[in-house]
């Protein structure tokens, strides 16, 4: 049987939880679009793939936590 664990937090407990993953992945983000473009200019191809690969992720993350933020609000 799953626990529905949101029910032990309130909303504004939830809204500041998702806030704050938001900055997180972003700040993430923002790093592996640094090393893409070290990867690029190295023209290390392997490197620009798994940039790639990662902010795939964090854009997928960042697009789940809003949608979840946005029925909190």
């Amino acid at each position: 049987m799953a626990i529905d664990y949101s029910k032990y937090i309130t909303d504004d407990q939830k809204k500041k939880l998702i806030q704050d993953r938001l900055a997180q992945f972003a700040a993430e983000a923002y790093q592996h679009s640094i090393n893409a473009q070290v990867a690029e200019s190295l023209g290390n191809d392997e490197g620009v793939e798994n940039a790639a690969n990662a902010l795939g992720i964090l854009e997928a993350a960042i697009d789940a936590h809003e949608a979840e933020l946005s029925t909190l609000n």
